[in-house]
């Protein structure tokens, strides 16, 4: 089964809405490269999370800030993508 890119990047959100993270912590969470990881952030940013970078202990995490507003949505979607296959 291919990774679904959809899905991925509504996880990162669904993460971020937790807690804060690095690039590798997201990557660890999500099976995904540094990489991959970034092009998530910006499908997130263009669905509409407010992500931004914040220099912690010498190191950046990533920080979602309208987790409250995001977060219930977010959920239901990711409910519908994981239910969208046509065959189980």
């Amino acid at each position: 089964m291919s990774v679904n890119p959809l899905l991925q990047t509504l996880r990162l959100i669904e993460t971020l809405s937790r807690f804060d993270a690095n690039a590798e912590t997201l990557g660890r969470q999500l099976d995904a490269s540094p990489a991959t990881v970034k092009r998530y952030l910006v499908e997130a940013r263009l669905l509409g999370a407010d992500i931004c970078s914040v220099r912690i202990n010498g190191g950046w995490v990533y920080e979602l800030r309208n987790a409250k507003a995001v977060i219930k949505r977010v959920r239901l979607w990711i409910d519908l993508e994981e239910k969208r296959e046509l065959v189980s």
